[in-house]
């Protein structure tokens, strides 16, 4: 896998880096020091030297650098130094005098110094020779006094040179202008920004995720996992690496390691006493041996012993023989099965690994009744699949474990749905009607809904809805819970493929049997099914309240019989229908809730995620939407993937990370449905390309979103893609009338027209339904106006304060962006088009919309408006006084001045006379040593974190 930015990226040690940049302009101001890097191999050491000598560099220093290398058997004196002071000259010889030659070379850095500071890093001193070591103790004691900062590296857990690292350390810091910074792994967070610099695609997030987990924050090893990604076991470089620890180890040590290795991470020193059939004392020195060597690490509170790195565990198992690993498997079971107080969980793997199929079928299927027990679904389904691979080698298996094999398929098939793996569950399913005795049409009838459910978890719509109508088919008359579940769920196919008005006739006749089937789990299951869609569907027929009483019915019975699938289907659809309904805040409080509810049933629902996301995003929380959107891809679902993928686009074309938002749609588009997300994604590549300013293409996938619609009536969707149509066709037109091109403009004044017409038909349909559409046709007006080329004012405040109403901020300041805009256009005075263009960019500035802040900055500079500061930029601005030694008074005047104000608005910004800033203007150029306001605002903008510059007149 091949890197975005290889070997320069950089990321976390923002501590060392904030220590080692403050040794660094103490040197460059002739007080020198010493540093000492200590870490494990491949912790980081060399990158961070290496951003360090960049960083010294850039500010002045000669920069010299030397290497240890790993010679077994022989003495390179001075070898890292030699090959550092290379650009300096040869090694200074001195007869056999070692104190002469330190001095020398002492000398030789002082001299190289006096022209630029010097920043001398020496690495891997753990291989070094003893006079080298030396030598570094030596200098110590006197640069304190010189522009000269040594920094060098070493390994602290190499046993062989623990001893001579722990000598220089000690004498490096006798110096008493030393620094020793003990570098530990990355966070997660640190190691996941790593791992996504890389080009790991969205759709592997879930990869990338398990990289981050299995490297336990170390770098090197996290990079080598990526190269390897998709490879299987661990690449042969970083096998080679970690063995180097366990080779130097004696025959009992290893015997005593391998053990571990399959017994897991952590084992009991009984267990590996018991297994290790040696005497005690030996297993006590092997085990000493391998603490030593930094192997094992002990745990006394727990009397066990644990691998330093889980990949050295790994590392170690991977050199287990054939017939080797089966026994030692063997032996764990068999001593773990004595105890009598293991879990099935931990015997299976081994009964498993052992080669004993019919004990590890047991012990998996009593394993996942175990982890469901506790909602631990996705290790239940793991122990499932198991069993599934284990059941032809037993030949009593349905005896063994009390089931049959399509019942396992269809518990498995469910787990799977729950914990996001829905193309899983389509083959689970299929399997398990497969092994069904066409006899039993109940059991053949349920199979059949939850393969049609899990087929729409794929985006197979038209393949799902078939099996419900299948199901249907096959379901007997009796026992009506079972008949009321069946019709629930094809009216739920039908709602899904937005065919409302006969879904909600299903559903109706779904709760009627339910509710005549009486009291019961499975009346009340179908109960809850039946609510949901016929709620749903009156919510989307224009009967609001109806719908979302049946929601809040549903929901309560759902809570109250424990159904956590359909908890998880109410929630999922109540907080679509209160978004639809411009009912944000509730949305996302719903949202929220069901996260948690559904959480305490270990199940993973792509749909509720995506549901919130939107929410967030509508309402402006874009920081909460990003949190959850990026922690939610580090899992990745297969079940609806493309609309978390979508989600996130959205969010980064809004913040105008157009590269990633690119990448997201193009991992979507392997997902995506047949119907392209009802053209929703077609919109998003068309929002892309807008901020892009590739209007052709814009227009050019709007058009195909609302052919990707076809003959499906949701009003409210059509009415958003004709404004989003009509912003593109403005733009068009603005362009063939700047080439004067009539034939083209009269292209786009067709096309606009006939985006409006539709735009006006579907906003009427769809207003009984959501008021979103109104907030949409207001746009689309605006946008149509702009097409024609005239300014609109009224129109964009009106889209404006309708989107306000809604509580949807961005667009919102989308709206009063283009308000500001047309007041400009119309002639309107400064102040009054500043009133929304200041609005809208406070908006612009909470959420992070890089894209609509910048056009009002160019606005603003154009038509010398008003807009805020953000409080970055404020702050900055406060820090004008420090950095250019102006009085606080003349900072403020400088920052308003730098932002075009005139005397006059200075003055009533400040509640004081235009005579005295006139004179804090004069102070300020006179300081700046500026020829006139402009210099000044120059300056000023160069010095402070991004401020507008405008200039005067």
């Amino acid at each position: 896998m091949k890197a975005r930015a290889g070997d320069d990226v950089f990321v976390g040690r923002a501590r060392e880096l904030e220590a080692l940049e403050g040794v660094l302009d103490a040197a460059r101001a002739g007080r020198g020091g010493t540093v000492l890097i200590a870490g494990e191999a491949g912790i980081g050491k060399t990158r961070l030297t290496s951003e360090l000598s960049a960083r010294a560099r850039s500010a002045g220093f000669d920069v010299l650098l030397g290497r240890s290398i790993d010679l077994v058997g022989t003495e390179l004196p001075y070898q890292p130094f030699a090959q550092a002071l290379r650009p300096v000259g040869d090694l200074p010889r001195a007869d056999g005098q070692q104190f002469r030659v330190f001095e020398n070379i002492l000398g030789l850095l002082t001299g190289r110094a006096a022209s630029a500071p010097v920043l001398l890093v020496l690495e891997d001193l753990h291989w070094a020779d003893t006079s080298t070591l030396d030598l570094v103790v030596y200098l110590a004691q006197y640069v304190d006094d010189r522009p000269l900062l040594l920094v060098a590296t070493y390994r602290a857990d190499e046993q062989s040179s623990a001893e001579r690292m722990l000598r220089l350390a000690n004498g490096v810091r006798r110096s008493g202008s030393a620094l020793l910074v003990d570098l530990g792994p990355l966070d997660r967070d640190e190691l996941a920004a790593l791992v996504a610099a890389y080009a790991v695609p969205p759709r592997a997030a879930a990869d990338a995720d398990a990289i981050v987990v299995r490297s336990e924050g170390n770098p090197f090893f996290a990079q080598e996992l990526i190269a390897a990604a998709g490879d299987g076991g661990l690449p042969r470089g970083l096998r080679e690496l970690l063995l180097q620890r366990v080779g130097r180890l004696d025959q009992q040590a290893r015997t005593v390691v391998r053990i571990a290795s399959a017994a897991g991470r952590e084992v009991g020193y009984s267990l590996l006493r018991a297994v290790a059939a040696m005497p005690e004392q030996d297993v006590r020195a092997a085990l000493r041996q391998a603490v030593e060597h930094g192997v094992l690490v002990a745990e006394p509170a727990t009397s066990s012993f644990r691998f330093r790195h889980a990949l050295l565990a790994e590392a170690v198992y991977a050199t287990l023989l054939p017939g080797e690993r089966e026994e030692i498997h063997e032996h764990l079971a068999g001593e773990l099965a004595r105890n009598g107080a293991t879990a099935p969980a931990e015997l299976a793997p081994h009964w498993a690994a052992a080669g004993r199929p019919a004990e590890a079928l047991a012990a998996s299927v009593a394993a996942a009744r175990d982890a469901v027990a506790v909602a631990g679904l996705a290790e239940a389904r793991a122990h499932l699949e198991r069993a599934i691979s284990l059941w032809p080698a037993v030949a009593n298996a349905a005896e063994l474990t009390g089931s049959e094999l399509g019942g396992i398929c269809s518990w498995a098939a469910e787990l799977a749905s729950e914990t996001g793996e829905a193309p899983r569950a389509v083959e689970l399913a299929r399997r398990a009607i497969h092994l069904t005795d066409v006899r039993d049409r109940r059991r053949a009838a349920l199979l059949q809904v939850c393969l049609g459910e899990y087929l729409h978890e794929v985006g197979s719509d038209l393949a799902g809805l078939a099996a419900l109508e299948r199901a249907v088919e096959l379901a007997p008359a009796e026992p009506l819970p079972d008949r009321a579940y069946v019709v629930a769920s094809l009216a739920g196919g039908l709602m899904v493929a937005w065919r409302h008005a006969a879904s909600v006739r299903l559903a109706e006749e779904a709760l009627a049997l339910a509710r005549d089937a009486g009291a019961g789990a499975g009346a009340g299951k179908a109960l809850v099914r039946a609510l949901t869609v016929r709620g749903a569907d009156l919510v989307y027929l224009g009967r609001a309240e109806e719908g979302l009483s049946d929601l809040g019915e549903a929901l309560r019975l759902a809570e109250e019989i424990g159904e956590g699938i359909g908890l998880d289907q109410v929630y999922a659809n109540l907080t679509d229908a209160l978004t639809m309904l411009g009912r944000l805040r509730e949305s996302v409080q719903v949202g929220r809730q069901g996260l948690e509810a559904i959480h305490r049933y270990g199940i993973a629902s792509a749909v509720l995620v995506s549901n919130l996301i939107e929410a967030l995003l509508a309402q402006g929380e874009w920081d909460e939407a990003d949190e959850l959107s990026t922690a939610t891809l580090r899992s990745t679902m297969a079940s609806f993937p493309y609309m978390l993928l979508m989600l996130r686009a959205d969010l980064e074309v809004g913040r105008g990370d157009f590269v990633a938002a690119r990448e997201h749609l193009d991992a979507a588009l392997e997902t995506l449905r047949p119907d392209r997300g009802l053209g929703i994604y077609d919109v998003g590549l068309a929002e892309l390309a807008l901020w892009e300013r590739r209007w052709g293409d814009a227009a050019d996938h709007t058009d195909a979103a609302l052919e990707s619609m076809g003959s499906v009536k949701a009003a409210q969707l059509r009415v958003w893609f004709c404004a989003k149509g009509l912003r593109a066709q403005a733009e068009l037109a603005a362009v063939a009338r700047t080439r004067r091109d009539a034939d083209a403009e009269r292209s786009v004044l067709d096309r606009a027209d006939e985006l409006i017409a539709a735009a006006r038909r579907a906003a009427a349909d769809a207003a009984p339904v959501t008021p979103v559409s109104s907030a949409w046709l207001g746009l689309a007006e605006a946008e149509y106006r702009r097409t024609r080329g005239v300014a609109g004012p009224g129109l964009w405040a009106d889209a404006a304060d309708r989107w306000a109403h809604l509580g949807r901020a961005p667009f919102t300041a989308y709206c009063q962006w283009r308000q500001a805009e047309a007041l400009v256009a119309a002639g309107a005075s400064r102040a009054e088009a500043s009133t929304p263009a200041r609005s809208a960019y406070e908006i612009a500035v909470r959420v992070g919309a890089r894209p609509v802040r910048r056009e009002l900055e160019l606005l603003a500079g154009l038509a010398r408006l008003r807009i805020a500061i953000p409080p970055a930029e404020a702050e900055s601005a406060e820090g004008l006084d420090q950095v250019l030694g102006l009085t606080a008074r003349e900072a403020e005047v400088l920052t308003l001045l730098s932002r075009g104000c005139t005397d006059r608005e200075i003055a009533v910004t400040l509640v004081i006379s235009i005579r005295t800033v006139g004179v804090h203007v004069s102070h300020i150029l006179q300081k700046l040593g500026a020829a006139n306001r402009i210099e000044a605002a120059a300056i000023a903008h160069r010095v402070s974190s991004g401020g507008l510059v405008v200039p005067e007149g």
